[in-house]
């Protein structure tokens, strides 16, 4: 296959700047009119530990941060031994050159290209510039826009004061210098660019909160929690420009509270957790369904259960997101696959709870959540902003009065001879309690019934190829974007393979799911989780007999996983050589 990108690891100690090393590349290559796509991975304790920041870059579309490097930029022996079984010849390895503690054995067909970044920080008395050091030296070994670097530099550093960015963009000259006579050994070189694009780079997490702005949100609540704190972060800082309403609760409980709170008073309210919060809302997500109260609930889903690993990558709170609450509680839960859809489903999700005045559960990733992407600036003027059903005042209001498409209309509170009951407790139409057999199940089917036209509304899922195909896969979230990459590298080996990813989960739309099965020899489902938590509800949903392909190791899959898992199900031994 030929490549037509680049990927650089930056890996060492947690505070040594692996991450902001990484950022400054990323921000540099899509200035310079690059796509970028960047995964990240960092320590949990305050102590520090590993960290890791992926870089990748092309011209054309990415979907994901690639198979492996074919740069690594070693600050120190640790992160050189955690990476070692990754350089195979043709790969490139920049370490940091101490002399003395780390001398790392370069494997046969590694190029190597030892630094002096420690000993070159020492001489400018200040340690916290080796990654600027750093920085230098790989613009210059693998033609990083100098340019942009030093313009993303600028942006960084100004507003700490000419003297700290004179002092950083001296060390960022050194580097640069140790290398100026290195003789190139490697074919690598970030690949051409075009004219900039109309394009923003930002993070999985920073799009939602984008998206809540794009969609008119009025009030946040939340409690930090990791992964999806920064999603408040960046909600605090621009939903009170736009007139807005931003707390920080003293729980999840409460914050899923102020959020049905504000709703009920008439507005478009959201909070974003993490699975430990989102366990801990289940009971206001059953009185959200029980009072038809439109809410909507980000979870940036990590590494569990309890405290588990939240800094690390995983998929397994599906169905906590389905099924977590007590008793029948219906809900809608979306999907996002990358930094767009992290965008534009946060829209969907806002304009679909107040549309069936139901609790929304949107479901991100920790992986998703800290990675950068490339996307389309987005156009304000072409959001698409759904109001909720109102009361037009004529009549005695019913706030869950009968219709035919099971939706009621709602009066905001103080609204003239729109008096109202709302509680917990089921109800009949005026929402005084009614505890009669016959009420409670026709509530139960007025709430759920008014769900089955939500795929009518939004693009439920999409299909990557048509006709009959050997394999074909099922995935979600952002597996989604490994598995086009997989899907589009068969498809040139001759696989007949094709792709269908769901991003609304439930309500399930199973007529969409058995016609792409109905063509498909084998389904591979992959997912990064232990149970198999879609395969599971494919089986029990529909006809399909899925064959599950799970991870949970913390990391994403890569699209050589999926291609050899693939192959394997056709019957080839992937250990094998194979023609190119």
């Amino acid at each position: 296959m030929e490549k037509n990108d680049l990927v650089i690891r930056i890996a060492g100690h947690g505070g040594e700047g692996v991450i902001s090393t990484g950022d400054f590349i990323a921000s540099a290559c899509a200035r310079a009119g690059q796509e970028v796509y960047t995964f990240k991975t960092f320590p949990a304790e305050i102590k520090g530990g590993y960290a890791m920041y992926q870089v990748r870059t092309s011209p054309d579309r990415i979907y994901n941060p690639g198979d492996s490097f074919d740069i690594l930029c070693a600050f120190n022996q640790e992160a050189y031994d955690l990476n070692r079984h990754l350089l195979v010849p043709g790969t490139v390895l920049v370490y940091d050159q101490t002399g003395d503690d780390f001398v790392p054995e370069i494997p046969p067909g590694v190029v190597a290209y030892p630094v002096p970044m420690s000993k070159m920080a020492k001489e400018l008395k200040s340690y916290r510039s080796k990654n600027m050091v750093a920085l230098g030296a790989l613009s210059v070994l693998f033609r990083i826009n100098e340019e942009t670097l030093i313009a993303v530099l600028s942006d960084k550093f100004k507003k700490k004061g000419e003297e700290v960015l004179a002092f950083n963009l001296l060390a960022f000259h050194r580097g640069k210098a140790l290398v100026a006579d290195c003789p190139k050994k490697d074919p690598w070189f970030v690949p051409e660019a075009g004219a900039p694009k109309d394009v923003i780079l930002i993070s999985g997490n920073a799009g939602v909160g984008l998206g809540a702005l794009l969609g008119k949100l009025e009030f946040f609540s939340a409690y930090p929690i990791t992964p999806a704190t920064e999603i408040a972060k960046y909600v605090a800082t621009h939903l009170p420009k736009v007139g807005g309403v931003l707390i920080q609760a003293e729980d999840e409980i409460a914050s899923l509270s102020q959020v049905l709170g504000a709703s009920y008073a008439g507005k478009r309210a959201m909070t974003a957790t993490s699975g430990p919060g989102l366990s801990l809302m289940s009971e206001m997500l059953g009185m959200a369904a029980m009072s038809e109260t439109p809410v909507v609930v980000v979870d940036v889903q990590r590494g569990g259960p309890a405290t588990g690993m939240p800094t690390k990558h995983e998929q397994s709170d599906l169905f906590l997101a389905v099924h977590g609450s007590h008793g029948d509680a219906p809900r809608i839960v979306l999907s996002v696959e990358d930094v767009s859809d992290c965008i534009h489903r946060t829209v969907d999700a806002l304009n679909l709870a107040d549309r069936y005045q139901c609790p929304v559960i949107l479901l991100s990733d920790g992986s998703l959540a800290f990675s950068t992407q490339t996307v389309p600036t987005p156009k304000p003027e072409e959001i698409e902003i759904v109001e909720r059903k109102r009361w037009d005042g004529e009549g005695e209001y019913q706030r869950y009065q009968w219709s035919e498409d099971g939706i009621s209309p709602m009066a905001d509170p103080g609204t003239p001879k729109a008096m109202h009951m709302a509680t917990g407790l089921e109800h009949g139409p005026t929402g005084a309690p009614n505890y009669a057999p016959a009420n409670h199940d026709r509530m139960q089917r007025k709430r759920f019934g008014k769900l089955e036209t939500v795929a009518d509304f939004i693009e439920p899922v999409e299909w990557d190829g048509e006709g009959p195909a050997d394999v074909g896969i099922i995935t979600w979230g952002s597996t989604i974007g490994v598995v086009r990459e997989a899907v589009a590298r068969l498809r040139r080996e001759g696989i007949q393979v094709k792709g269908f990813y769901p991003k609304l989960m439930v309500p399930m739309p199973v007529e969409h799911y058995e016609a792409f099965a109905s063509d498909c020899k084998k389904i591979l489902v992959p997912e990064v989780n232990f149970q198999g938590q879609l395969s599971y509800m494919i089986r029990a949903e529909t006809t399909i007999t899925p064959i599950p392909f799970t991870q949970c190791g913390g990391v994403p899959f890569t699209p050589l996983q999926i291609m050899n898992k693939v192959k394997e199900n056709l019957g080839w031994d992937v250990s094998l050589p194979q023609k190119k």
